[in-house]
Order: structure tokens, then C-alpha cells, then sequence
């Protein structure tokens, strides 16, 4: 009994060693926020708005990478085709780890801060503005390419407004993997027809990690587990 009463007091005390220090961190996420947000537009320019998106454009959009970005808080780890990451995780990575992202437990990191630092503090118009400039959207010529307007000058030679739907959905589809999906390789047209057969209500993915739309019906052991650790520190809000 001593053994185990010992036991349960270390695993108590390294619990409440990590709720402050991942308050710590929501705190200061939350004070570099307007700054983190300001620097990005800086580099990367505001080129495109909210309002360069048609309202079926925006649809395909959300319908892709975050069917609830306009009412989730930062965090969806429900919707069927959705995936571990929402746009406002996605700029979590971009904005809040300058040395790089490296997945595992930088996940916990990222998805605090997407919901208690950047969306508690950042409009989703905002948000979707940060998006279509600084999202990474592969490279070219070992230059990295980001934004979605750079995106459709470097792949497609024309300005964003006059792409395709076709083409539209290849940049979409792309930041799955920006590196391996870039645009008219046979791995980007294959996840461009799979996802105008999503939109199209053609096939339905099977559980939140199906963003293939495969029928993925569950992810690895690691993958649960993380996603119901990420459940339970979402559900719950920072002192």
C-alpha cells in the first residue's frame, strides 16, 4: 500500500507540474499573440482577404480542412474527415514555433494555444486572412512558398482569382503534405479527384482522422491516446 500511495502521489505531483507549466505557456502565448500576428503579415504581406474567397470557394474551403472553423474554438477533434489539426492549429504551428514544429508532444503545445491564445484572441475573419498569406504551400527552386496568391502564381502562372475549381482544390489539397502533393504530380491529382468526390457527397469519411477518405476507421494506438489526452486538457479551462 505504501508502494502504491507513493506512486500515486508522484503521478499527482508531475500532473499538477505540467498544469502550470502549460498555463505558463497559454499565458505567455496569449501576450505574444497581437505581436506573433502583426510580424506575419509583415513578412508575408496581406494580399489576400477573406473577401477574395466566393462563398462557394469558402465552402469547398472549410469543407476540406475545418468544417467547423466558424464555431469551434480553436479545436475540433469530432468531425469525421476533420484530422488532428484546424486552421487555427495549423497557425499555431506557424506562428508560436519559430524553430520548427516537431510532432508529439509540441501537439499538446500547439492545440492549448489554438484555443486559449490565438482563437480566444483572433476574429475568424482574422484568422482566415492569416491563412490564405502565410500558409506553407510547399517550395519551388528551394524557395518556400507561402500564401495562397504566391501559391497560384508559382504553380498554375496566374493570379488566385483566376484559378479553377480544379486548381483551387489542388492548393487546398496540398497542405496535407506540401512537399509531396504539389500540384500536377499524379499524388495531387489523385487527392484532387478524391476530395471533388467528397464535395461532390460521392464518399463520406469514416472517423476524424479520414482525411483521405479512405474508410480510415481509427488511427494507431498513440494516435487515440493523444487525441483523448488532447480531449480531456481542451474540455477543461486554464486557471
Amino acid at each position: 500500500m505504501r508502494i502504491l500511495s507513493r506512486f500515486i502521489s508522484v503521478i499527482t505531483l508531475g500532473l499538477l507540474a505540467m498544469a502550470v507549466w502549460y498555463a505558463n505557456e497559454i499565458r505567455s502565448a496569449r501576450e505574444q499573440t497581437p505581436a506573433l500576428v502583426a510580424a506575419a503579415f509583415e513578412r508575408h504581406g496581406t494580399e489576400l482577404t477573406p473577401e477574395a474567397l466566393s462563398p462557394a470557394r469558402k465552402a469547398m474551403l472549410l469543407a476540406i480542412e475545418d468544417p467547423t472553423f466558424l464555431t469551434h474554438h480553436g479545436v475540433d477533434l469530432a468531425t469525421p474527415g476533420a484530422g488532428m489539426t484546424t486552421i487555427t492549429q495549423g497557425l499555431a504551428k506557424l506562428l508560436y514555433f519559430p524553430q520548427g514544429f516537431q510532432p508529439g508532444l509540441a501537439k499538446i503545445r500547439q492545440t492549448l494555444i489554438a484555443q486559449y491564445a490565438l482563437d480566444a484572441l483572433t476574429s475568424k475573419d482574422e484568422q482566415l486572412k492569416l491563412f490564405l498569406n502565410i500558409s506553407y504551400l510547399g517550395n519551388e527552386d528551394g524557395r518556400a512558398i507561402h500564401g495562397f496568391a504566391n501559391a497560384a502564381h508559382t504553380y498554375f502562372g496566374k493570379a488566385f482569382h483566376a484559378l479553377t475549381d480544379e486548381e483551387f482544390i489542388a492548393l487546398v489539397g496540398m497542405l496535407i503534405s506540401p512537399n509531396s502533393l504539389k500540384p500536377g504530380t499524379p499524388a495531387s491529382n489523385e487527392r484532387v479527384q478524391r476530395i471533388s468526390a467528397y464535395l461532390n457527397g460521392k464518399i463520406q469519411p469514416a472517423s476524424l482522422l479520414d482525411e483521405e477518405y479512405t474508410g480510415k476507421q481509427q488511427g494507431s494506438v498513440a494516435e487515440e491516446a493523444l487525441m483523448m489526452f488532447l480531449r480531456l486538457v481542451t474540455e477543461a479551462k486554464p486557471s
